[in-house]
């Protein structure tokens, strides 16, 4: 995972670029923006999605800056996160680490 990691700068303007990240946000079921959001799940589920995006698109931006313009984002989306998938072996958006509530304690296991 790269460090402060950003959408790319052309996402406010470009509209395919835009297209193309909301397409992998619909793909992968989370809230394309934190104005949807409901709850704190979807902010979670949102902010998560958003880290893994920016993440995958900053370090393999060889993969889909080719596709910009030529292809519809949809199509585009789901080529990315497929060739992403082959050379990292993991998805563009990890699942949404589990946080216990507060105040939960887990108990330790006593050696046999």
């Amino acid at each position: 995972m790269q460090k402060g990691a950003s959408l790319p700068p052309d996402y406010e303007t470009d509209p395919w670029v835009a297209a193309f990240i909301c397409e992998l946000h619909a793909m992968f079921g989370t809230p394309v923006t934190g104005t949807v959001c409901t709850n704190k799940e979807d902010k979670l589920q949102y902010l998560w999605a958003r880290i893994g995006i920016a993440n995958a698109l900053s370090l393999h931006e060889n993969l889909w800056r080719p596709l910009r313009k030529k292809i519809d984002p949809q199509v585009a989306a789901d080529a990315f996160a497929r060739r992403y998938h082959m050379i990292t072996n993991k998805m563009v958006v990890e699942q949404v680490p589990f946080f216990s509530p507060r105040g939960e304690t887990k108990a330790l296991v006593s050696p046999s």
